[in-house]
């Protein structure tokens, strides 16, 4: 279908009377190389109208920016007009815009602008570059940086296509959703908008909207139910394609054995981001414990009775988009000698919105049932209920800092759970929380738990954090 399609291209060209204007193989105007795509993958991405959304998963070196440059070229001579992208304008001059200027075409750019392949010239703000196109017409490409603080200004422009490079450096799909509204005009043979990043993966909003989409369905399984469900739209409009480094090595492009001396100073998880292009996390971040040590401590658990004390822990996280509560976890933990033993797990999620007054209510049976000897929370969501309830008389209300006190206790945990002194029921949802946790690392000896992707929900690690650390101050048996 692609060999048809580029087939049905060269023969309009050659009608147009255009032909000899645009090249039919793109040049490295620096090393001469004609540009070939190095997988199946890459070639459907570059010459597909038939998605929405695009993404180049690609390591360093890869290639994946010279592949979303050959797409833009393609869509600008086709005749649709386009924004060419970098995560801010320092990246764009010293990144996108160089390698841009290698294979653009220049006697395809109109005359008075021909001025900015000249060596030394950079950009110092957004400006817009105008070619002849095939049509018979013009195409202009707006070209330039998008600060992630300052994304609100490109609301404006009507566009077939956009290429944004390395947005995996946005910590939030601002940009996305930005551009999303500005893809809305379709090109003179019927090609769809499009917008198509070129970029090392990153396990954050990148994985959750393109994580499983055609041509990473393997990546599917690794997506919460959750996060499926609520981008699955997104991802049947979106195509993904993967480059490696070492692909690109044995394509000829870089220096003999540059993949391994790289990864001589990389660790494992940056290997398989950096070189790979594979969804993983790294930086100071990494895994909060193996799954497999939490599996280990499940164990059968003697009845609780009023006469054994407890500490009861409360967690409620905002949700990233709606700025409301998208998660309610209440933890009870008794002790048996040295293990920490976990008696109670209730999570609670919106429907539509989250409802309190059954979590307040659970938790009042909770302490007129057992021996609770004080309920921790944080307070940045939960001061006004732990008031409350508190002047009810319910039960010994008390704020856990989220300070240095969680840096202690999410350590404390940590170390728990690696020797066995913590014991639970398997509960699964606890479980997936437990699973879904990585940790920051904070001064000398702390860490922090924190979400492995913003749409997973670790409140009920959060809480158990808390629990453990106040049951083991009151040091009871």
């Amino acid at each position: 279908m692609l060999a048809l399609r580029a087939k049905a291209e060269l023969e309009r060209r050659r009608r147009s009377g255009n032909h000899s204007l645009w090249p039919d193989v793109y040049t490295n105007a620096s090393t001469g190389k004609q540009y070939t795509p190095h997988n199946e993958q890459e070639r459907e991405f570059i010459n597909s109208n038939d998605y929405r959304y695009g993404l180049i998963s690609g390591g360093e070196g890869s290639g994946k920016s010279v592949a979303g440059t050959v797409k833009t070229l393609n869509r600008i001579r086709a005749g649709m007009n386009g924004a060419l992208i970098s995560p801010d304008l320092e990246h764009f001059k010293k990144s996108l815009w160089p390698e841009f200027k290698r294979w653009c075409p220049w006697n395809c750019v109109i005359e008075r602008h021909r001025y900015r392949q000249t060596e030394g010239w950079e950009p110092s703000k957004a400006f817009t570059l105008v070619f002849h196109n095939e049509t018979g017409g013009y195409s202009e490409l707006i070209c330039g940086g998008a600060k992630e603080s300052e994304i609100e200004s490109w609301r404006g422009p009507n566009l077939s296509f956009v290429h944004c490079d390395e947005i995996s450096r946005h910590n939030t799909p601002m940009a996305l959703k930005i551009f999303d509204g500005r893809i809305r005009i379709v090109g003179p043979n019927g090609e769809r908008p499009q917008i198509y990043f070129t970029t090392t993966p990153k396990k954050h909003w990148l994985f959750d909207y393109f994580a499983g989409a055609r041509g990473d369905e393997e990546s599917l399984a690794l997506v919460p139910d959750e996060v499926r469900q609520k981008y699955a739209a997104f991802r049947d409009d979106a195509f993904v394609a993967r480059v490696t480094t070492q692909e690109n090595e044995e394509a000829g492009n870089l220096e003999p054995g540059f993949t391994q001396k790289r990864a001589q100073s990389l660790n494992q998880n940056e290997i398989r981001v950096l070189l790979r292009a594979q969804w993983e996390d790294v930086s100071d971040i990494e895994k909060f414990v193996n799954i497999t040590w939490w599996d280990a401590c499940q164990q059968p658990l003697s009845p609780l009775t009023p006469h054994i004390p407890m500490v009861i822990a409360l967690d409620a996280a905002k949700g990233g988009e709606t700025n409301l509560p998208d998660c309610f976890a209440m933890i009870g933990v008794s002790r048996a000698g040295e293990v920490v033993q976990v008696r109670y797990c209730g999570i609670w999620t919106p429907n539509p919105v989250l409802d309190f007054e059954p979590i307040e209510n659970e938790l009042v049976k909770m302490c007129q049932q057992f021996s609770v000897l004080e309920v921790c929370y944080d307070p940045y969501q939960l001061h006004d209920m732990a008031t409350r309830l508190k002047k009810r008389g319910v039960a010994n209300f008390k704020e856990f800092n989220q300070g240095k006190d969680r840096l202690v206790a999410d350590k404390q945990l940590q170390d728990l759970i690696m020797s066995r002194r913590i014991a639970h029921d398997g509960n699964p949802l606890l479980r997936q929380h437990i699973d879904n946790a990585n940790i920051k690392k904070g001064g000398q000896d702390g860490v922090r738990i924190v979400k492995r992707s913003p749409s997973l929900k670790v409140d009920a690690g959060v809480a158990l954090s808390m629990a453990v650390a106040r049951i083991s101050y009151f040091n009871v048996a």
